[in-house]
């Protein structure tokens, strides 16, 4: 074959050769409406490191970062590596200029806030455009691996003896009162005083253990590792939760068991969806190692977030806290919850759907568990396995437990199921806790309503943490610290928004807002609400929007 039957590859304009529903074009439009948005956070693209002039500008950069994570290229060096590969959209984002890792490493450090920023401001556009109805919301959380290893941690009485004995040592030394802090030195550093150190440094190693040492080690280097390492151990001391060990590499982890039942040090991870297009209202990490305190706090930030007091938040048993439903009772937000008894009633049938052996005589006890009675909540009563109705009989007050509801049936005593069901030759008696705001909540989640919001609770609340770990192969955090931690997660959180907003939205439709947008600046000082006028009013085609009617 010739040269002259070759075809020939002619690239007249970065991006032309791109389809224009690419979600590339989304991204870049998306950030171009952001910047007209919030222009005072694109004031600082001047220098401020010394060296030479940055050939990259923020608007550059913060939409190639963020593509990298739609593409599942989210470490700095594989960015760089990607833009090597010479992809068009690489070259089309950044101008054809070419960042390194570091200048990548120190952008995203530097601009923490941006990325904040820019989370809040899609969320905001979702509202706006209708993408986000704020109606019914559905939070979960799941406990992400944490970047440290759960056997390097030290307890809090090791933290307080090896700083003690640092900041005594290290006084001596500078007093000249004593040579303990050079001649450990030398032993660590320069093999010298072994014989003499020799049982210093076995007590040392039972008392502080072997992270202990390292962290003295690093300490006896120089002055600077000194106060790192005073540093570190303050940090360790701000983080002590009662008894349990403190990671010397991120002292702000927790001791969480995940959802294989394996312990280690861990973030909880919270998020609340919106039902319309699965888009995320708020999300944040936090140190508890389970979810019974944070329905408030969602509720708070939901709030705070869709300017509106009146919505149905929908979660699981595992937010169940008597002292925090009674604080959610007292906002306007509607609660679906299911109690203890309709928790393991659900989790039963996943119970015996996996279990693949048991006996017939297990089997039958399993049936008469109380999780297989079925509330009636319009009669106040239960139901049997066995049909019989148990009515409620009384209240009984228990001096630990409180008062409590009680329920049963004289048709008991004739059921055949008796010996299966129960010990009291009277017949099964069920109690229950009294307390009216609990009640109340209870009777919302078996409404009719309820029923049915809570049946979209596993496309959405569990639906996201799936594609989370599963189609973006995120295995755990990748940083130290709880601010750089919520800063990781912000960044998926960013691109599972923009995915929504693409597959929702066209682009068409997305050039007319920003260039609507330049219109309205050129006459008058915009913000986001520009957007109003466009709510609820939109020309739709298979579930995405292509134009908005003037």
């Amino acid at each position: 074959m010739g040269f002259d039957s070759q075809t020939c590859f002619i690239l007249k304009e970065v991006g032309s050769n791109l389809d224009k529903n690419h979600i590339v074009f989304t991204v870049k439009i998306l950030f171009e409406i952001f910047k007209e948005i919030r222009p005072e956070l694109f004031k600082k693209d001047k220098k401020t490191r010394p060296g030479p002039k940055r050939t990259y500008k923020t608007d550059e950069m913060l939409p190639f970062i963020s593509f990298g994570h739609i593409m599942e290229i989210t470490s700095c060096r594989k960015l760089e590596n990607w833009w090597k590969n010479n992809d068009e959209t690489c070259q089309f984002l950044l101008n054809c200029k070419k960042p390194s890792k570091t200048t990548i490493n120190n952008f995203t450090n530097d601009n923490m806030y941006l990325i904040d920023e820019l989370d809040k401001f899609l969320v905001e556009f979702g509202i706006k455009t209708g993408l986000i109805e704020g109606n019914l919301i559905y939070a979960d959380g799941t406990i992400l691996k944490g970047y440290c290893n759960p056997y390097n941690s030290m307890y809090p009485d090791q933290i307080k003896y090896l700083k003690k004995f640092i900041l005594k040592h290290y006084k001596e030394y500078k007093n000249n009162t004593g040579d303990l802090w050079i001649k450990l030195h030398e032993f660590f550093y320069n093999g010298k005083y072994q014989d003499e150190l020799k049982e210093q440094y076995k007590k040392l190693k039972k008392i502080i253990n072997s992270f202990g040492i390292q962290l003295l080690k690093l300490s006896l280097k120089n002055h600077q590792s000194l106060k790192r390492v005073l540093k570190r151990i303050k940090k360790m001391e701000a983080n002590i939760n009662k008894k349990y060990s403190i990671s010397t590499v991120d002292p702000e982890t927790r001791h969480m068991k995940d959802k294989k039942g394996i312990s280690g040090l861990n973030y909880n991870y919270q998020q609340a969806i919106d039902d319309k297009c699965g888009m995320i209202v708020t999300h944040y990490i936090t140190q508890h190692p389970n979810d019974q305190l944070e329905s408030i706090e969602i509720i708070n930030q939901l709030q705070r977030i869709l300017n509106k007091k009146e919505f149905t938040l929908v979660v699981d048993y595992g937010y169940w806290n008597i002292n925090t439903l009674h604080r959610v009772y007292r906002t306007p937000t509607k609660l679906i919850i299911p109690c203890k008894t309709e928790a393991m009633r659900r989790n039963a049938k996943q119970r015996e759907k996996n279990e693949t052996r048991f006996d017939a005589k297990k089997a039958k006890k399993q049936k008469f568990k109380k999780y297989n009675f079925k509330y009636l909540s319009k009669e106040d009563a239960y139901l049997c396995p066995a049909g019989i109705k148990l009515t409620r009989l009384n209240n009984t007050i228990k001096k630990d437990e409180g008062s409590k509801k009680r329920y049963g049936s004289k048709e008991c005593q004739k059921c055949r199921y008796i010996v299966e069901c129960t010990k009291n030759e009277y017949g099964r008696k069920i109690e229950e806790k009294f307390d009216p705001i609990l009640d109340k909540i209870k009777n919302e989640y078996y409404t009719e309503y309820g029923q049915n919001a809570y049946a979209g609770r596993g496309p959405y609340a569990e639906g996201g943490f799936a594609i989370l770990l599963e189609s973006r192969n995120f295995r755990g955090i990748k940083t130290k610290g709880m601010k750089k931690a919520n800063n990781e997660m912000t960044r998926t959180t960013i691109t599972h928004n923009i995915k929504k907003i693409h597959k929702h939205i066209n682009n068409k439709t997305l050039n007319k807002i920003l260039n609507e947008i330049k219109k309205e600046k050129q006459k008058q000082q915009t913000n986001i609400n520009i957007f109003d006028k466009w709510t609820n009013n939109y020309i739709i085609e298979h579930d995405k929007i292509i134009d908005f009617k003037n």
